[in-house]
Formats: structure tokens, C-alpha cells, sequence
């Protein structure tokens, strides 16, 4: 891997091939990310990788409109999303604009291809965040087709920095979406 690894072009064909692989493989270290955001305080979380489109850069996630993290993206849109495989050494943090999608076309084709045990997570009564009285004070009462409080969440990608961590020395690179010539090696 590490002959791989040594241009640019292959940087950026190293984090498509890891980003689609944390789509389609449940095992691989890409499937699960850590999605900073800002609200009153930083603040981040693990959210499943639920796709990613290397011609058009864009991540996506599934969520509950309740979510914090929802408030956080309406009050400002620009994110962070960390990735990082043990396994591979790689770290790849991705800085983008995120776009929420509730009750549109694109949210109801997520919802219309999600098996029903993971659409039972949007149906929880109080919503995420509320406080209870005790551990199981809550339910999942499915009372519709499809919940009001399920969203797709796509990050439009702009930046992303990508370090490698070897033994002989890390290596470390800055990749921007839409300007290729920008692309530079960075001190690790």
C-alpha cells in the first residue's frame, strides 16, 4: 500500500475506494464516522455512513429531526466528518456544507429502501435528547407509513485532509474537491 500511496491522484482514489467500502462493507472501519458540528459548544457524534458519491462528493446520513445535531447544521451548515481505520492507519477528516432532506423526495426513497427494524429508530416517543425517569422510559409506537421525524442528511464535500500513519514517517495531504491543482502534501 504504501508505493499506493505516494501521488496525490492516488490520496484521492485511496479515499473514494475507503468511503464507498464504509458504505457497502457493514466490517469496515469507514462504515461508522464522527460528525462534528457547532452549536452552543462543539460538539460530536458516530453516525453511520449511509452513502457516498464520488462524482458529486457527497456523504450521507440518516437522523431524527429532533436531534441536536439537526439544530446544529440549521444554525450552521459547515461540518466535519472524521473517519478513522486502526486497521489501515488512515484518518481522513472531511469539511463540507450539509444539507438537511425532510419529507421530500430524497428523505422518502431513503425511507422506502430501509428495512423495518431501522425504521422503528425514528419512531421514538419522547424524542432523542428528552429527558426520562428511568433507562426504558420510552417506546417506539410505529403509527404511520413513513416518520415525520426522519431525515437524510448529505454533506456537500469541499475539503478533505488525509493523514497516513507509518512507521517510517506520516504522511499527510490537503484534497480539494473542486480544484485538483490545489491539492498539496501538508506536514503530518
Amino acid at each position: 500500500m504504501d508505493n499506493k500511496l505516494e501521488t496525490l491522484e492516488n490520496v484521492r482514489e485511496n479515499i473514494s475506494y475507503n468511503l464507498s467500502e464504509g458504505v457497502k462493507n457493514r466490517k469496515s472501519d469507514f462504515r461508522t464516522f464522527t460528525l462534528c458540528s457547532h452549536g452552543i459548544y462543539p460538539t460530536g457524534r458516530t453516525v453511520v455512513l449511509r452513502g457516498y458519491d464520488s462524482l458529486t462528493n457527497i456523504l450521507t446520513f440518516h437522523t431524527n429531526s429532533h436531534a441536536d445535531k439537526i439544530k446544529d447544521i440549521n444554525e450552521n451548515p459547515y461540518v466535519c466528518c472524521v473517519f478513522y481505520s486502526k486497521s489501515l492507519k488512515i484518518q481522513i477528516r472531511c469539511f463540507g456544507h450539509a444539507e438537511i432532506n425532510r419529507k421530500n423526495t430524497r428523505s422518502i426513497a431513503s425511507w422506502n429502501n430501509m428495512n423495518d427494524m431501522s425504521k422503528e429508530c425514528y419512531f421514538q416517543n419522547p424524542p432523542p435528547g428528552t429527558q426520562i425517569k428511568s433507562y426504558n422510559d420510552f417506546s417506539k409506537t410505529i403509527f404511520s407509513s413513513v416518520s415525520d421525524n426522519f431525515c437524510v442528511v448529505d454533506v456537500k464535500l469541499e475539503k478533505l485532509d488525509w493523514l497516513f500513519l507509518k512507521r517510517e514517517g506520516h504522511r499527510r495531504a490537503n484534497i480539494f474537491i473542486n480544484n485538483k491543482e490545489s491539492d498539496t502534501w501538508v506536514s503530518p
